[in-house]
């Protein structure tokens, strides 16, 4: 007869009846990357690199300083969910970065960052707000009646000079108009003091207008109370680009970074974009809204993906006042934000049904034919994942209030398997390629970098045409030892320690359902059942 022989190794497909799997899937495949064919084990996580400080479980890490080449520095870290960004500003020499998720929309730089142990030690808020109070405007000077009238409206604005960085809110009411004669200077007062709660401001900027435009007349510094403006028209430099900015709202979440210097985040049904280059100001002309609540944020090369309760949008457009949103042709809502992952021109995130792929090529439930949608709920409780890309993986985490455990998909083969390590938080640190994790123990770790893990790998059933009892068996593999079991008709029939690729016997066992399940650390290339020995020698 022909001998039973599993030359390649693949995953999971609980969707499908054990006995109509292809003869490379498995009924369990537990810590096995069986991406080239072979039985593999992964490593555990490796040492600890890094303990951060903050009292409880992580659920949000960063590596600052990612210019530079290290492992243990320099470790963000906070106990809720927190969405980062490296700033785009040119020139930036202080790693200006941004993040939302605590409290109010913050951003940090190397030198307050780093200035103490729980990092990052100090902040500012994204944003700067406007002057509360207009500026009072007075003409000052002997009024000659033959000299030409002019009308005058002031406004102001902070401004803060930070670290390489200039910020500037947007403008105070505008002032009483003022008529002021060529030989007058105007006297300004009233200046209104910087904001408290953390904002930095250095200095005021001073506009005038005369026509519906502000031009500006001087800068100074913060602690200057008045000014007297005695600028010529023909002196007033450049137009004031702050008229339409606001603060980010202090709800907004899921700060991603885009093309074009543009950044993105969300409160509720709303979608809110920086001004390009920007990242202080947001106005509020640049909102869209959406008919359902937003979860998160993705990113596909120039195309921000939405992520909602209901309907995916694609948001497509260079620049903020010409974003389109354009409704996926998949109806599957995003049920957990922290699930949310782009890698590769795509963004991947848990559905209801599955593990949703959003792409310029199309939508699709990738896990589709592998889990149906009882089974996916059972398996993963699909609000509870949190996932990260690695080496072109979807590496998820999960606690479905009986296990915590994680799987993989791969995004090349499609396979999925499950493994049994699970952590609260990850990063992926794109400059050392490498999958950062950290766990309740608040010890920071690198992904598949310790010992050997040992794999369990359970193939389908192989239904023969009538009874039959496989006499020998035999097992390929790059090294020694494992464990083998085989099944006969559902119980266990043997279980065999295989210290070598000498074929080995079985006890007699007669059914016409045959499963092997492999336990080890060693790579295995076959596993083969015959009746005889001859057989397995002849293939």
């Amino acid at each position: 007869m022909a001998v039973l022989k599993i030359t390649s190794f693949g995953g999971i497909a609980p969707k499908v009846p054990p006995r109509y799997l292809k003869d490379s899937a498995a009924q369990v495949a537990v810590n096995c990357p069986m991406w080239n064919g072979s039985l593999t084990p992964i490593r555990d996580l490796g040492s600890t690199v890094h303990t951060v400080t903050k009292s409880g479980t992580p659920k949000t890490i960063y590596r600052f300083g990612q210019d530079t080449v290290s492992d243990s520095s320099y470790w963000f870290h906070w106990t809720t969910d927190v969405d980062v960004c490296r700033s785009q500003i040119a020139g930036d020499t202080s790693e200006w970065t941004f993040f939302t998720g605590d409290g109010v929309p913050k951003a940090t730089y190397s030198t307050i960052a780093l200035s103490g142990t729980d990092l990052p030690t100090a902040t500012r808020p994204l944003g700067l707000p406007a002057p509360s109070q207009a500026v009072s405007a007075t003409a000052v000077g002997a009024v000659d009646a033959a000299e030409l009238a002019e009308t005058r409206v002031y406004t102001y604005t902070f401004v803060n000079k930070e670290s390489g960085r200039e910020i500037e809110s947007a403008p105070a009411t505008a002032s009483d108009s003022v008529t002021v004669r060529t030989s007058q200077s105007v006297a300004l007062s009233g200046f209104v003091s910087a904001p408290t709660g953390g904002y930095v401001v250095t200095h005021r900027r001073i506009y005038r207008s005369t026509s519906g435009t502000y031009l500006l007349v001087a800068e100074i510094p913060i602690n200057s109370t008045t000014y007297s403006d005695s600028v010529a028209p023909e002196s007033l430099a450049e137009e004031i680009p702050s008229m339409l900015w606001s603060d980010p709202p202090s709800g907004l979440e899921g700060l991603i970074n885009l093309p074009n210097g543009m950044m993105a985040g969300f409160v509720g049904r709303d979608i809110y974009f920086c001004d390009p280059y920007h990242p202080h100001a947001w106005p509020e002309n640049y909102i869209q809204t959406l008919d359902y609540p937003i979860v998160g944020l993705g990113r596909m090369d120039t195309t921000l993906a939405v992520l909602t309760t209901g309907v995916p949008y694609l948001a497509q457009g260079t620049h903020p006042t010409a974003v389109a949103l354009v409704k996926s042709d998949l109806q599957q809502a995003c049920v957990s934000k922290r699930s949310i992952v782009s890698h590769g021109g795509s963004v991947f995130y848990a559905a209801p049904d599955g593990l949703m792929r959003l792409s310029p090529g199309g939508s699709e439930i990738v896990t589709r034919a592998l889990f149906d949608r009882t089974q996916w709920q059972y398996f993963f409780k699909p609000e509870s994942i949190h996932a990260y890309a690695h080496d072109n993986q979807y590496i998820a985490f999960y606690d479905n209030d009986t296990v915590q455990g994680g799987f993989i998909y791969d995004m090349t083969s499609g396979n999925i398997i499950t493994h049994d390590i699970y952590v609260g938080a990850a990063f992926h640190d794109i400059q050392r390629d490498k999958l950062f994790l950290v766990g309740s123990d608040r010890k920071v770790k690198v992904w598949n970098s310790g010992d050997l893990k040992t794999y369990i790998w359970r193939s389908k059933v192989f239904t023969m045409p009538k009874p039959v009892s496989f006499g020998w068996a035999q097992v390929e593999a790059e090294g020694y030892s494992m464990t083998a079991k085989f099944y006969v008709d559902g119980s266990l029939a043997h279980t065999r320690t295989v210290a070598s690729r000498d074929p080995f016997r079985l006890p007699v066992a007669v059914g016409r359902d045959w499963e092997v399940q492999v336990e080890g650390t060693k790579e295995v290339f076959s596993v083969a059942l015959a009746h005889s020995a001859a057989e397995l020698r002849n293939g």
